[in-house]
């Protein structure tokens, strides 16, 4: 039995934007497998648009940009916005269902309670998610 399960939302994406539940399952094993929880977690997954991103990175982060993704650790929730993922993706030339895999893993890290704010948190936060990346196929330096 899964200890990481999640509600997933991505109704405001169109047919071919959506990634089959199948994508996010094996994300989230391979978080599992690399976090190894305790106890079960059942995380919101949600894409928004980028004009409630920027609300909502305004808000709690206090930068007025729109953002790829948001963690919400106290209430186990990940906010992720298609549109910057897409242009990200252009930009860095991979797909963007490789860069929503690795926003994704980032932000199930980041509810786990990883931060990289300082040096000797991002090596321990950014070589775990290297070896959720790798194990998934994607490049970890997106």
């Amino acid at each position: 039995m899964a200890l990481i399960t999640a509600e997933l939302n991505q109704s405001p994406l169109k047919g071919g934007q959506r990634l089959p539940r199948r994508v996010f399952e094996r994300a989230l094993a391979e978080c599992e497998r690399a976090l190894r929880p305790r106890v079960p977690m059942a995380l919101s997954i949600a894409f928004i648009g980028a004009r409630d991103m920027r609300r909502l990175n305004k808000r709690w982060r206090g930068s007025d940009r729109v953002t790829d993704v948001l963690s919400f650790e106290e209430v186990e929730e990940i906010l992720l916005c298609y549109t910057q993922a897409k242009r990200q993706a252009m930009e860095r030339g991979h797909s963007t269902r490789d860069e929503v895999i690795f926003l994704l893993v980032h932000g199930v890290l980041h509810v786990f309670g990883h931060d990289h704010e300082r040096s000797v948190d991002a090596k321990r936060m950014f070589s775990i998610q290297t070896k959720i990346l790798t194990r998934l196929g994607v490049d970890s330096r997106i």
